[in-house]
């Protein structure tokens, strides 16, 4: 039997160890007050987070509250965060919140036209047929062993659902089914490991190095967190924890497993329109392929920070956010990352490009537009 652990937070990206800790801190100021209360509700009798509508709230609260990604639909953008938080603007500069059937986490979001599908904790996943304005609750689980992570469609009925522990869901149907499996399940093949690339921990503690770029998958320890998947016209590529690749030339329907050459976790992952990707992780490390990862080069980022969010830009171009207000912008044609720092943008999960010079960072302080001096 393949083990599967089921407490090992300690080793979550980044991004979601930040949001869990928030979120919780969140939940249980607000439930401990309700709990002294004569007649309160016990632990047992409160509502379900995945299946209660979120909280409609002020929003200035809100825009500056703790929110983790976005995406453009055709008539708007949206946003989405903790505590099923979903923001939308036809503007991108003045928003509102929309009413959601979760109250619970939500981790990423993703447009086809005006169909819009958001993920998040317990498996949620959520739909819109109409930009993101009305949603209605497609799946959840109260025994998943972790969040969903990120959500890509091919078109407007097939798509894949990513997240912790291998979770790999599909859907041919625009999400009225979804099929549950582990990305293990689907391999077909397998490549060699290359020699690991050290170069960014050389100066750290050998106990440090150990916990946060190494996770001890496998066969038979369980699969990896699946962070982050891209597709480009040959095919989809995935990311995840210490170095693990996986690439499908099928639609999914088979993926074979690969590695970079770095054992750390990947965050994100940006398709270029040049047809390569741009993976970013733990460290400041960051690398792109051209043949949806069968060889990489690695980025230079000038940062340790770690990498969490990007977005194309036109022209084989992409912006990255990260830890510590990072900004990293990549040139056309280059391997050169160009630095700059955004401090009001704090730790920042997702980006969304306005112009080909304004972008909307999104983070632990919620929505704020940035342009690059």
């Amino acid at each position: 039997m393949r083990h599967r652990p089921t407490g090992d937070w300690h080793k979550m990206p980044i991004a979601i160890l930040f949001s869990l800790a928030l979120g919780s801190a969140a939940v249980a100021q607000d439930a401990a007050p309700a709990a002294a209360e004569p007649g309160a509700l016990s632990a047992s009798q409160w509502p379900d987070p995945a299946t209660a509508p979120a909280e409609i709230l002020d929003i200035g609260r809100i825009q500056s509250s703790l929110l983790l990604d976005g995406a453009n639909a055709r008539d708007r953008a949206v946003i989405v965060g903790d505590r099923g938080h979903v923001l939308v603007s036809e503007s991108r500069s003045e928003w509102r919140q929309v009413p959601v059937p979760t109250r619970t986490m939500l981790t990423s979001v993703t447009a086809i036209d005006n169909s819009v599908w958001a993920v998040g904790h317990d498996q949620v996943i959520i739909y819109s047929a109409d930009g993101g304005l009305t949603w209605t609750l497609q799946n959840s689980s109260a025994t998943a062993d972790g969040p969903l992570l990120d959500v890509l469609f091919l078109d407007a009925q097939r798509g894949f659902a990513i997240g912790a522990y291998g979770q790999l869901l599909s859907t041919t149907d625009a999400g009225a089914t979804w099929s549950a499996q582990l990305i293990s399940d689907r391999i077909g093949g397998s490549v060699s490991k290359p020699a690991a690339d050290t170069t960014a921990d050389s100066e750290l503690p050998a106990d440090e190095d150990s916990e946060l770029a190494s996770t001890d998958i496998g066969e038979d320890e369980g699969d990896p967190h699946l962070n982050a998947i891209a597709r480009t016209s040959t095919g989809l590529l995935i990311l995840g924890e210490a170095g693990a690749t996986f690439r499908s030339t099928d639609d999914g329907a088979t993926w074979t497993r690969g590695n970079l050459p770095y054992e750390g976790s990947m965050f994100g992952a940006v398709a270029l329109d040049t047809n390569a990707v741009v993976v970013f992780g733990l460290r400041g490390n960051a690398f792109a392929t051209d043949d949806l990862g069968l060889t990489w080069r690695r980025l230079e980022t000038g940062t340790e920070a770690s990498l969490l969010g990007g977005a194309p830009v036109q022209g084989g171009r992409a912006v990255i956010v990260g830890a510590s207000g990072t900004v990293l912008l990549l040139p056309a044609g280059s391997d050169q990352l160009r630095g700059y720092t955004f401090a009001a943008g704090g730790v920042m999960s997702s980006v969304l490009p306005l112009t080909e010079t304004e972008f909307l960072t999104i983070g632990e302080n919620g929505l704020a537009p940035y342009q690059p001096n």
